[in-house]
């Protein structure tokens, strides 16, 4: 009886994270789609373009690379806030918050971008400089340290201390600054690659699911995976020089 209770207990929790997870799953497919559309074109030579056009794109982009990471704390806040009215919208609230997170990252990215006249005649220079750029960060202190609040916030640590909504938008955030620490460097060499690099997406997805789902690696291991990144850079400099 009490595994009967301890599973209906979990049961809309469960659907709530799977239902985001599915938000994910369809932005991959409205990647793969816009992906085929501008085969043969370079996303590098024709910049970001408009803001409103980039924004879109770039939280689309958010949705499939950044949501699945974030499955462990919808999961966690669904739980805690199951009993309480709205809990369903407010779940959703936490995972809008925890993109407009991300969106505000990018629009700033967006205004350096164009404020630098980019893209550079050098731009896979660029490029390849920001992926190893990212792997020595990889290793830093404040990426570990980033790593680890967000593992932290994964457990909400009792009952929420506001009203849901308040609380959905304060978990968010929070959970968006922290994943900014330990993957924005990651996101800024996907905004050099261009909107439309889906194999880039996906491998930079993968590394930001190790980063933020996989138990804590030993320093070893995070050399090992930081200096896989520095390798990209520096291949993705060799195949254009």
């Amino acid at each position: 009886m009490k595994a009967l209770d301890a599973r209906q207990e979990l049961a809309k929790p469960t659907i709530a994270a799977l239902v985001v997870l599915a938000v994910a799953g369809v932005a991959w497919a409205a990647m793969v789609q816009q992906s085929c559309s501008m085969a043969g074109m370079d996303g590098m030579d024709m910049g970001l373009g408009p803001i409103e056009s980039f924004a879109a794109t770039w939280v689309v982009m958010m949705a499939a690379m950044m949501l699945p990471s974030a499955i462990p704390v919808v999961l966690e806040f669904a739980r805690t806030a199951e009993r309480r009215r709205g809990w369903q919208v407010a779940t959703g609230v936490l995972a809008g918050t925890y993109l407009g997170v991300w969106l505000v990252f990018g629009v700033v990215c967006y205004a350096v971008y164009t404020a630098l006249r980019m893209p550079w005649p050098n731009q896979d220079v660029v490029v390849g400089v920001a992926l190893a750029l990212a792997g020595v960060y990889s290793a830093s202190p404040i990426k570990r340290a980033s790593q680890a609040r967000c593992r932290e916030l994964c457990a909400l640590h009792g009952p929420l201390p506001f009203n849901l909504m308040r609380s959905a938008a304060v978990a968010g955030t929070r959970y968006g600054l922290s994943c900014l620490g330990c993957s924005a460097a990651l996101m800024v060499a996907m905004v050099l690659l261009g909107m439309s690099s889906l194999w880039w997406a996906v491998i930079l997805g993968i590394v930001v699911l190790i980063y933020k789902l996989a138990p804590p690696l030993r320093m070893r291991y995070e050399l090992v995976l930081s200096a896989a990144l520095v390798a990209l850079g520096v291949a993705h400099v060799m195949m254009v020089i």
